[in-house]
């Protein structure tokens, strides 16, 4: 599958990765669900307007049961830059059943020195949002999901996990400076270069303090040996407007410390859908 995905968007190898993907499978990317045979013809359509020819710099895969996440850096021709995209692939073991694809547009628009509001033009229309999916949030029937919820207590580095959610759902950054390594490498949406922990604060603490309320669940984890993938996302109300931002991280937890975190959201399709937000006031590359 690793090839597949690889081939498709370095090559247009459209055809292996299509044969790969059940009939009724759909493609989850920039906040819009994609169904049929079109589907990928659209997506790489748009990958290769804007990147050209790719090369692969970097891969990760994680696989656990019916789960296969797939972290790809990409490096155009004209190396002017990385592009990190993420793909969380749900399968039969034989075929892909659905893809969750969340790609860093904010490091596309820079490749060309592109404006986001160009990038952002290009992409398509997001689903609409539904507000009865907030009733979890606004009239809570169980407990808010931890990773401790999802996979055994016993599983090794549990405790990491649970300590790790807490920065976001409890808003306790100061587990940042415990979990963390001290130079541990952590690749946040829209930045070109790793940072170090302190920028790391200041993203959390800038979502805490432009929502009016944060509301933060998870939706699935893989874990494989010291590698972690946490699919979730971020509800909030921003004054009078509801918001969802889906994000997927990866974790490397090695010796009881955070060494690698990245963390990958799509920054100009969520403004495309919340023109109005700030959360992002000025996403640069």
């Amino acid at each position: 599958m690793l090839d597949s995905i690889i081939n498709a968007f370095t090559k247009g190898d459209l055809a292996d990765l299509n044969s790969k993907m059940l009939h009724s499978a759909y493609w989850g990317q920039h906040n819009a669900k994609f169904y049929g045979s079109e589907k990928l013809n659209m997506i790489l359509g748009n990958w290769f307007a804007l990147t050209g020819k790719c090369t692969v710099l970097a891969h990760q895969t994680i696989k656990q049961n019916n789960h296969y996440v797939v972290y790809l850096t990409f490096e155009p021709t004209n190396k002017n830059g990385t592009i990190n995209y993420v793909f969380w692939l749900e399968t039969n073991q034989l075929m892909v059943k659905s893809v969750l694809a969340i790609v860093d547009t904010v490091q596309l628009a820079a490749l060309n020195q592109d404006s986001p509001e160009k990038v952002s033009d290009n992409l398509p229309s997001t689903d609409p949002l539904v507000i009865s999916d907030y009733d979890q949030q606004d009239n809570l029937q169980n407990n808010i999901a931890w990773p401790s919820n999802l996979i055994s207590k016993q599983a090794q580095n549990v405790e990491i996990l649970d300590q790790w959610w807490a920065i976001w759902s409890q808003k306790q950054l100061a587990n940042i400076n415990t979990l963390y390594n001290d130079d541990a490498v952590i690749n946040l949406p829209g930045d070109k270069h790793p940072q170090k922990r302190e920028r790391l604060f200041e993203f959390v603490l800038s979502k805490i303090n432009t929502l009016t309320r944060m509301f933060t669940q998870i939706e699935d984890i893989a874990i494989e040996g010291q590698d972690v993938a946490i699919k979730w996302f971020l509800d909030g109300d921003e004054g009078e407007n509801k918001i969802r931002l889906p994000f997927i991280t990866l974790l490397k937890i090695e010796n009881s410390k955070i060494t690698v975190d990245t963390t990958v959201c799509d920054i100009l399709a969520f403004n495309k859908n919340f023109s109005t937000s700030h959360v992002f006031k000025q996403p640069t590359a």
